[in-house]
């Protein structure tokens, strides 16, 4: 028997795909949007009020950091309890981590993919983004078989504009785009030269095609969109010509409101905005989509704009409109509720300059098929989400449930590690090969066990820390020390073979 309608009624509706902005009821049934308007009751009804607040269809984040070095332990903290329906990690995996990827991401908000072109995906280490051997191979055929399996789930291929690449990199990931037929998602903001800064980045715009994305448009870093005399480059407005979207992924340091003001004051208008949360972001300056959406509303785009930007503009930008981004009849009910709620609020940019807003977004519930979820601002600030802290003086607790065949992976992942070598360094100094066998280490264990790829990571990680992170293995195991590692795997597996 189906499930009785759900009616949302009194909201002031906001859907650009459908051309409303009014007051109207939303009917839910199973799952998918019923009817929008004047809806007729029925005896069998549920129904909320929404009287005083917005509706629009549920909030698409097209660049998230939820996975890999920059991820939370809670990722829905970032998602649907901050009123976003869909998000996309932006390049946290690689063809290389993908399988990673898919064993320990679950999430009750949509979730996609932007794969990086490096295989191991996004390091969070961007002192190794000058050296172009650190984009590792390039495996066509997995990449290839990887997407006829999973064309679903992966949006785009995510592109770095380093300076110290050039534009060899960006003309790689644009051909590979192309032969995967996604779009092409390009980084920019993080320039180092002072002699040639505009150079990759006008590599960036003269390459990307029609379909493809820019990715922190209003960055103030070396390199940004305005030349010497604070005129928007003339490649920006070819680009925006041959049909590039532009993406604001507000991120940490890669929006300025001095050079947003200017370039918007000259008709650089973002098709889509994005948050570009991550650890060292969550609580200040970005907080959340709702906090980035204040800022482009307080920045001049109007209410109706906004939401376009997070709802049809992002989902039709990811090819994911069929599914997202609109409340015409049959589709996902999908759906955020909010209020825009009246003030005096200081919106800060990546450097802590700060404008007043007069109104900001407050998302009260989402749903997603249908299902409620109550919006809970505060959960993502808990450090425990965003800190990752391993445990040195203690066995974790979850080694106590670790099953027989989890010990048993253990005690094989020791024996493959034995052979390697390595060392905790800093940052800059981080050997991608020696990332590369420890991650090929703990495959070979896996495979010589009869244990699903995301049992044997949760093992791994539940040695050292509480909460579970989901982190590329090679790069979390090199952080750790290594007589330390070899110490806790076999503490762990006598923990456990004594609690079973």
């Amino acid at each position: 028997m189906a499930d009785a309608r759900l009616v949302l009624k009194n909201a002031h509706v906001i859907d650009p795909s459908l051309d409303v902005d009014a007051l109207a009821d939303v009917a839910i049934a199973d799952g998918k949007i019923a009817a929008v308007g004047d809806v007729a009751p029925h005896p069998d009804d549920r129904t909320i009020d929404c009287s005083g607040s917005y509706l629009s269809p549920g909030w698409v984040d097209i660049h998230v950091h939820a996975y890999g070095r920059l991820g939370f332990a809670d990722p829905d903290s970032i998602g649907i309890y901050q009123g976003v329906t869909s998000f996309v990690e932006a390049g946290g995996p690689g063809i290389g981590t993908f399988d990673e990827f898919l064993a320990m991401m679950d999430t009750q908000t949509r979730l996609y993919a932007g794969m990086y072109l490096r295989p191991l995906g996004i390091l969070g280490l961007n002192a190794l983004e000058g050296n172009v051997r650190n984009l590792g191979e390039i495996p066509f055929r997995r990449w290839l078989d990887c997407m006829d399996e999973h064309r679903d789930i992966i949006r785009y291929l995510k592109v770095g504009a380093f300076d110290l690449y050039g534009a060899a990199p960006i003309k790689i990931g644009k051909g590979l785009s192309e032969i995967l037929e996604i779009p092409m998602y390009v980084h920019t903001g993080d320039f180092r030269k002072m002699d040639r800064p505009w150079e990759p980045l006008r590599a960036a715009f003269d390459i990307a095609g029609e379909g493809d994305i820019i990715t922190h448009i209003y960055h103030q870093n070396f390199g940004h969109i305005l030349d010497e005399n604070d005129r928007v480059l003339p490649a920006v407005w070819d680009a925006a010509r041959r049909g590039v979207k532009f993406d604001i992924g507000f991120g940490g340091n890669n929006f300025a409101w001095d050079l947003a003001e200017k370039a918007f004051a000259q008709g650089v208008v973002p098709d889509v905005i994005s948050s570009d949360l991550q650890q060292f972001n969550v609580t200040s300056p970005t907080y959340s989509l709702a906090n980035v959406m204040g800022v482009l509303h307080r920045l001049g785009l109007s209410l109706r704009e906004t939401i376009a930007c997070v709802t049809h503009n992002a989902a039709r930008s990811i090819k994911l409109d069929d599914r997202a981004g609109s409340l015409a009849v049959g589709m996902p009910a999908d759906i955020t509720i909010f209020n825009l709620e009246a003030g005096e609020f200081a919106l800060a940019d990546g450097s802590l300059k700060t404008r007043i807003a007069e109104r900001r977004f407050v998302p009260l519930m989402a749903f997603k098929d249908g299902q409620r979820f109550d919006a809970d601002m505060e959960r993502c600030q808990d450090e425990r989400n965003w800190f990752m802290e391993v445990i040195e003086d203690r066995i974790p607790e979850a080694v106590e449930r670790f099953s027989l065949a989890q010990r048993e992976f253990l005690a094989a992942l020791a024996a493959e590690l034995r052979p390697i070598e390595w060392q905790v360094t800093e940052a800059k100094d981080v050997d991608l090969e020696v990332v590369a066998a420890l991650q090929a280490a703990v495959h070979r264990a896996i495979a010589a066990r009869p244990l699903p790829l995301g049992d044997a990571l949760r093992a791994v990680y539940g040695c050292f820390i509480e909460r579970s992170f989901a982190v590329q293995v090679g790069l979390f195991i090199i952080r750790l020390e290594r007589p330390f590692v070899f110490e806790r795997l076999a503490a762990a597996t006598e923990v456990a073979g004594a609690v079973a």
